[in-house]
């Protein structure tokens, strides 16, 4: 095997050479190139094909990120470690999902970088040390095992989670699995019924039906929604909805079934009630229909029939409002929005008679979502109120006509309040330039943190870095001096700890994370940190699919939320918290909750008077720049501040519906 081939990726030329030093102990090892950035690393890799790339992140152009999503798509034969001294709880897991073969932190260059590209060394050569697959395993759990560990837990969890009885037997009739919903819905214990046949919970008189099930399934066959009757324990029966699947083996050949029952009773009896209430409601005098989710009437009464003069039979099946032509008070977009908000809409529409004459109504919408909580139908009662609409008319043309008269009167009352109003345009003005400054200023403040963030990683945390790897060469020459190398492995304490402090600061005033990796890892690192120097318990919950927002949205919310956060520590007395971050597709909602004893009545109304709180008041001025919402709620036992942001109508990298999980974290760990 020839020498081991190494092309170095930093922006910092300083630390590049730092690393060239290191290697160089490795005679049989070679800095095959440099790069200063991200583009620059994929063109070298492309054309050197190095055996290892040591991959810096925070870089210009590219960063390393996506420089290793490349070099890895197109490069496969190369293997990069990721050298970085952002967050190493983050960083890691970027290695893992990026392909990365590891991660060493630039504080510990000195100490881990050998034994990393160690690690690389001996997956080449298909020989590993112990103490090489300990690092390796410590630093990317990514093996086979674990995942379909995991995965099966996984499996395994949602089944027994799941509100349907799920079952499996065998071709015979054996049952081998019984999920939690099944031991609920049988009354029979998973010890109790495993392992006995599927007769004990038929009843007699439906057993053929088990007969012809298996036929089908060992045809391959699927069963869907078949309805049924099965038996309980204490012998009352259940009506149920199965859907029957046949398990193969590797081979393909059926071994077994897999059945979900979903219990139909309910529904049986509510189909009853609905069948009972729409004859009651066919004797109320006003017009009553139900639209589905797409506006189709599914019901009409006979009263609707006798208002508009169509049937039953004609109505049922169209769109409502184009079937009446309906003229609607404001845009049919708003009203829905207030439906799906209120699950209720009452306002006046004008509807056309099948003769084409024009009725007004008195309406009243009421919304029935499903099991998800999605519109599932709409009950809508109008009543005709096209005399009184007549009558208010008239009563309108009298008012228009005592309105003339007082023209005369409301000229002079102009006349006289228009010094006021341009008084109160100037005050208007004025106020609105000093917001305008306000926000220059606010600006101002987060370029100055970016550029003294940047500054303090690129110079003062590169040269720490470099600090430390000299350090590192001057320990090893110190030989037999225990005096001396004491002091320098102080040192060595003393450079990484200031390595780390640099970093934090630079973080708190603009962390990188935020740029490249989005809110909710920005987030999750200030809570940490917060964690650790005050013992806040905080709780973050947040869609797994919240996906990136713009920048300068982004900043808003993560400074409000360090803003939020610092005030509960120094003002609530709370040791507990919690952030909320969700978003829809036209806006971002963000509370911020604590336990604490709340603000005082007088304290509460002065800041939402904006007459105090410096703090709130920068808070402010930030979510009105973005034509935001804020809202300060307070009781004796804590504080809320919601913030609603709108969202630009752009394209976003992950849409905000859709199934979401949350990630919450209890102890604030990031």
């Amino acid at each position: 095997m020839g020498s081991l081939r190494i092309l170095i990726v930093d922006d910092y030329e300083t630390v590049r050479r730092g690393v060239r030093s290191l290697l160089s102990s490795r005679r049989d090892w070679a800095v095959c190139g440099e790069a200063g950035d991200g583009l620059e690393a994929v063109d070298k890799a492309k054309s050197l094909r190095p055996d290892v790339v040591l991959m810096d992140i925070s870089m210009p152009r590219m960063n390393g990120v996506e420089a290793t999503r490349i070099i890895r798509r197109e490069v496969p034969e190369s293997k990069v470690i990721i050298v970085s001294q952002n967050d190493p709880a983050v960083v890691s897991r970027q290695a893992a999902e990026i392909g990365a073969g590891g991660y060493v932190n630039k504080a510990d260059l000195a100490r881990d970088l050998l034994p990393a590209v160690e690690c690389v060394v001996a997956d080449r050569s298909g020989e590993k040390t112990e103490s090489v697959r300990a690092t390796t395993d410590t630093q990317i759990d990514v093996s086979e095992r674990a995942l379909a560990r995991r995965a099966g837990d996984l499996l395994a969890a949602i089944v027994d989670s799941s509100d349907d009885a799920i079952i499996s037997k065998t071709l015979d009739g054996v049952i081998t699995s019984w999920n939690k919903s099944a031991e609920r819905m049988f009354g029979y214990t998973r010890e109790e019924i495993v392992g006995q046949h599927i007769t004990l919970i038929i009843p007699e008189d439906r057993r053929d039906e088990e007969a012809k099930i298996v036929e089908r399934l060992r045809r391959g066959e699927r069963v869907d929604h078949f309805e049924t009757v099965r038996l309980r324990k204490d012998g009352t029966l259940l009506e149920l909805s199965l859907t029957i699947s046949p398990v193969k083996d590797a081979a393909g050949r059926v071994i077994g079934a897999s059945k979900v029952a979903r219990g139909i009773t309910e529904q049986k009896q509510i189909e009853k009630a609905l069948a009972e209430r729409a004859r009651l409601l066919d004797l109320s005098s006003d017009a009553i229909f139900v639209r589905d989710a797409a506006d189709r009437v599914t019901y009409w009464n006979r009263s609707a029939s006798e208002l508009y003069g169509y049937s039953r039979e004609e109505a049922v099946g169209r769109v409502s409002h184009e079937l009446l032509r309906t003229e609607f008070p404001e845009p049919l977009e708003r009203i829905t929005e207030q439906l799906h908000q209120d699950n209720r809409w009452t306002g006046e529409l004008t509807h056309s008679h099948k003769d084409g004459s024009r009725i007004v109504v008195a309406s009243r919408w009421t919304l029935d979502r499903d099991d998800g909580g999605n519109r599932k139908r709409v009950l809508e009662t109008n009543n005709d109120i096209t005399q009184q609409k007549q009558s208010e008319e008239a009563l309108r043309e009298s008012e228009e006509r005592l309105r003339t008269l007082s023209d005369s009167l409301e000229l002079q009352v102009r006349t006289r309040t228009q010094e006021l109003e341009q008084r109160n345009a100037e005050i208007l003005q004025q106020s609105e330039l000093l917001r305008e400054l306000s926000n220059c200023l606010l600006t101002t403040q987060d370029d100055e943190r970016r550029r003294i963030a940047r500054e303090l990683h690129d110079s003062a945390g590169q040269l720490i870095t470099v600090l430390g790897m000299n350090l590192a060469g001057i320990a090893q020459r110190v030989g037999q001096n225990p005096s001396l190398s004491e002091t320098v492995e102080d040192t060595q304490s003393l450079v990484q700890q200031l390595s780390r402090e640099i970093r934090t600061t630079s973080y708190l005033l603009h962390p990188p994370l935020l740029d490249e990796n989005g809110l909710s890892q920005a987030i999750h690192w200030y809570m940490q940190g917060l964690k650790e120097r005050c013992d806040l318990d905080i709780e973050l919950s947040i869609p797994e699919n919240f996906g990136r927002l713009p920048a300068d949205l982004e900043l808003t919310i993560f400074r409000i939320v360090q803003e939020g956060l610092t005030n509960i520590h120094r003002h609530s007395g709370s040791k507990t918290a919690t952030i909320r971050l969700s978003r829809s597709a036209d806006s971002v909602l963000l509370k911020i909750e604590d336990h604490g004893k709340g603000i005082s009545p007088e304290k509460l109304a002065a800041l939402r008077a904006q007459r105090t709180g410096v703090g709130i008041t920068g808070m402010r001025e930030r979510v009105r720049h973005l034509n935001g919402v804020m809202d300060i709620q307070s009781s004796g036992t804590g504080a809320t501040i919601s913030v609603t942001f709108p969202l630009p109508m752009i394209p976003t990298s992950i849409p905000p519906s859709g199934s979401e999980s949350i990630l919450q974290s209890s102890k604030a760990a990031g």
